[in-house]
């Protein structure tokens, strides 16, 4: 499967309000953002499910792919195209109780060292999650920075597509598409810049 070369990730965390993150999100979609993934861990569960709900008919009106993160439940109910799962979520989708209609969700596997990367391998997912390829601000770092080097390890051990996360600017991307992934993850590096416009647009343009 081909996935876009920049994935953005955001929740209500990032943003003083709602209104300024569907604000940000609508625009960045309507200047060429072409996947979106909603990584919220503060919100309450009806509130998770009403703002998917409400990314899900945003990102179908611009065409957009949408992943949520660690619900595999709720990318179904809103009708997500995938879902990205941890590696403490893996068995949420080997369990025999999960709806058939799941299989028709991309799922992603987020990996920090060879071994995770081998584990994840074998549940034949739709992609890769390597990281951190930097120290980031966004998220509490459990794993130490990999660099371009985890891109490239990770390569040797599966043509699956990887998606490369961790402190990524535009300047590194080139370098981290060379080494073998076919996306780049942000989320601060959008959110914080005085215009997340145009430092998407680097990044598309890397």
């Amino acid at each position: 499967m081909s996935f876009p070369k920049l994935l953005y990730i955001a929740g209500s965390q990032d943003f003083p309000d709602k209104a300024s993150f569907f604000s940000c999100l609508e625009r960045l979609l309507s200047e060429g953002l072409s996947w979106f993934q909603f990584r919220d861990k503060s919100l309450a569960e009806n509130e998770l499910f009403a703002w998917a709900l409400e990314i899900r008919e945003l990102t179908s009106r611009y065409n957009a792919l949408l992943t949520i993160n660690d619900r595999p439940d709720v990318a179904w109910l809103v009708g997500s195209d995938g879902v990205h799962l941890g590696q403490d979520d893996i068995p949420s989708i080997t369990s025999e109780l999960l709806p058939r209609d799941y299989q028709s969700l991309h799922i992603g596997i987020s990996t920090h060292n060879l071994y995770e990367v081998k584990r994840s391998v074998i549940l034949s997912p739709s992609y890769l999650g390597v990281g951190p390829i930097n120290p980031t601000k966004t998220k509490d770092l459990e794993h130490p920075p990999r660099g371009i080097q985890g891109i490239i390890e990770t390569r040797k051990i599966t043509p699956l597509p990887l998606v490369a996360i961790g402190g990524i600017t535009p300047a590194l991307a080139g370098e981290i598409f060379r080494a073998g992934a076919q996306t780049v993850a942000v989320s601060g590096a959008i959110t914080k810049s005085p215009n997340p416009v145009n430092t998407m647009k680097d990044f598309l343009n890397s």
